[in-house]
């Protein structure tokens, strides 16, 4: 049996210093999923989201490429799109009604003359890219490409149905009080399936090998449902991101941070077209439960960790795999500086 391994002092999930380092040296580092790419098939849409902190906008222009951009207007630093998603010939600052075309170049200034340089003024643009009729966006110019970057997952997941060929469902989000390393610790194994998912635990046979993957930074769960032995593949991709293959579903999830104490999980389904209504909304209702337990014992866990007492604890290499590679993720990301 493997010496235990020590896990990340209580420190780095309750420290506010701690969090903003992660934010530069991590999230601003990686891939973020932004949306299906069917919600930007025409040009002129746009939908707006996050990353690290910072708001950022992607459309389809004219030419039918995906662009993405900065959502702060050269002048003041007002966000240039309001709305969640819309659908836009130029975009419009609602602040002093700066305008930008879908290339992201400044149109018109009002009030600053013909003589104004708006050519030096364009929305500072960011990287875009999508997998799996999936769209990614980076914040960061030196990140290897999406496909790059999601490694062995591109491959592993061709044994499943694209996304393209099934049908989006609902999107749906949770906040809760913990860090987002928290959930991650807990997400990335399967040691506590027994005791705080039970239902879950049985649902499924019990052989589920569970597998760290340094191309791509990502534990993958083999799943087996015990009722119809239909096979399924479940990826915690570092930083936070998740996704749950399956033969007739696809569930991917975005573990953003909103403060040193705080995250918020978003979550998107699509099911195959022969899957009835009646099923996908069990099988939602399934998911938000077990979802549910896992952000009940993340809080409680946060609550200690911030109590002050509690400093390190022990991992398991056979029973937390995935959390003793999660942690050295996240090790590695910091100490690149």
């Amino acid at each position: 049996m493997s010496m235990p391994i020590e896990s990340l002092p209580a420190d780095w999930y309750t420290d506010s210093g701690a969090y903003r380092t992660e934010r530069e040296r991590i999230f601003k580092r990686n891939w973020c999923f932004v949306c299906p790419e069917a919600e930007l098939s025409k040009s002129g849409q746009y939908v707006t989201s996050e990353i690290s902190g910072q708001s950022i906008v992607i459309c389809r222009d004219q030419h039918g490429q995906l662009q993405g951009y900065l959502n702060v207007c050269r002048h003041r630093a007002s966000p240039v799109c309001i709305k969640s998603a819309g659908n836009a010939s130029h975009l419009v600052c609602p602040y002093h009604a700066w305008s930008y075309g879908l290339d992201g170049k400044l149109l018109n200034a009002p009030g600053f003359g013909r003589d104004f340089d708006r050519t030096k003024y364009s929305l500072f643009s960011i990287r875009v890219e999508t997998w799996n009729s999936l769209v990614f966006a980076c914040l960061d110019t030196a990140c290897k490409g999406l496909n790059e970057w999601l490694g062995g997952i591109v491959r592993l997941t061709e044994h499943f149905p694209a996304v393209e060929d099934m049908q989006f469902h609902v999107r749906l989000a949770n906040a809760f009080k913990a860090n987002w390393k928290t959930y991650g610790d807990n997400s990335a194994e399967g040691y506590h399936l027994a005791t705080i998912h039970p239902d879950l635990s049985q649902s499924l046979t019990p052989e589920i090998r569970i597998t760290a993957h340094e191309n791509g930074q990502y534990v993958g769960f083999e799943v087996v449902n015990r009722e119809d032995g239909s096979p399924g593949y479940w990826i915690y991709k570092f930083p936070g991101l998740l996704m749950h293959f399956g033969k007739k579903s696809f569930n991917l999830e975005c573990i953003r941070p909103l403060d040193v104490n705080q995250s918020q999980t978003e979550r998107w389904f699509w099911f195959r077209p022969e899957v009835e209504d009646r099923e996908r909304n069990e099988m939602v209702r399934f998911s938000n439960r077990i979802m549910q337990e896992d952000i009940e014992i993340c809080i409680r866990v946060q609550e200690n960790l911030q109590a002050g007492f509690y400093d390190r604890g022990m991992l398991s290499p056979e029973h937390e795999l995935g959390t003793v590679f999660f942690q050295s993720c996240v090790r590695q990301a910091l100490e690149d500086g």
